[in-house]
């Protein structure tokens, strides 16, 4: 008797639950507006701050089960290196120009249930472009368990595999679901990271037990509809802070900032075209280190003497 009940409550919870992973239909386009901004520097105002931003819309398209196509459509890259926030972002139009025919080209990812999977493009695509998709595609990847509001897990990201705390809230009179995530940076396998220009650097076991030089978080908020085989981002923000203090000074310690924001447009029945373009595996929603020239968003001195600075 108790099998039966048991089984008959178990039966009861899978017809109520619902999926609440993101879902894009057949034959539709979604468009959504991106914009992207990295600044690097202290975090007080009125202190020099260097980065970029990227503004551009974004096209989701399936083109077979399980796979999709993600494209950016007019997208404007501006340069920022002044006293924040006093100073302005800068167009920087040669560098938006340079990358206009790697940004026209689409790319192929795998999405099953919220899960980014492989990712595909030609090999005219460099690195750099790709991180940019993977960053959007980073928004994207959303584990949802269908029975659980409040729950942690290891997720694979942009940033390796970290550990990730959500928390579930659905307003069924309202009909939207605000769905919270946040990334433990510091706790993370595989981590994505690169040390350079430390050749001669020893670790300290002794400095790691009293404090971390580098921690990092990063939080995710999102708005979604309902819909019939899933969910429909309506608005995402994410927000990834890294801080680096090598002496553990107090309120002095330079960070990274990171903020994406995508927001719904609309659903257009006109489909993505693929150009005639041989499409190969490039990885998977993992950072890649370009092997391009750096072109790091440092702040740069006024030179008035070169010879004597």
């Amino acid at each position: 008797m108790r099998a039966v009940v048991l089984a008959l409550t178990l039966a009861l919870v899978a017809s109520q639950s619902v999926n609440f992973a993101p879902d894009f239909a057949a034959s539709k386009t979604y468009v959504y507006k991106y914009e992207a901004l990295l600044l690097g520097g202290l975090p007080e105002e009125g202190l020099a701050r260097a980065g970029v931003k990227v503004i551009s819309k974004v096209l989701i398209s399936a083109v077979a089960e399980n796979t999709y196509l993600l494209k950016l459509v007019n997208p404007e890259i501006f340069e920022y290196s002044g006293v924040w926030p006093k100073d302005p972002f800068v167009p920087a139009a040669k560098l938006t120009s340079a990358l206009a025919a790697q940004f026209s080209i689409p790319i192929k990812f795998e999405y099953a249930k919220g899960v980014v999977g492989k990712v595909f493009a030609p090999t005219a695509v460099s690195e750099t472009v790709l991180n940019v998709h993977r960053g959007i595609l980073n928004i994207l990847q959303l584990n949802i368990k269908k029975t659980q509001n409040v729950y942690e897990l290891q997720e694979a990201g942009a940033q390796g595999v970290c550990k990730t705390h959500y928390v579930i809230r659905e307003d069924a009179k309202a009909e939207r679901i605000h769905l919270t995530k946040s990334k433990d940076l510091n706790n993370c396998q595989q981590r994505i990271m690169k040390d350079f220009g430390l050749a001669y650097t020893e670790k300290c076991v002794e400095c790691r037990q009293r404090g971390e030089a580098l921690m990092g978080a990063a939080t995710y908020n999102y708005l979604m509809k309902p819909a019939d085989n899933g969910a429909l981002i309506l608005e995402a923000t994410v927000t990834e802070l890294h801080q680096f203090t090598p002496f553990n000074e107090m309120s002095g310690a330079a960070q990274m900032e990171a903020k994406q924001m995508l927001t719904f447009v609309e659903i257009k029945k006109d489909p993505i075209i693929v150009p005639d373009n041989n499409y190969v595996h490039r990885g998977s929603i993992r950072y890649e280190f370009a092997t391009e020239i750096l072109q790091m968003p440092i702040q740069l001195l006024k030179i008035s003497n070169a010879r004597a600075q």
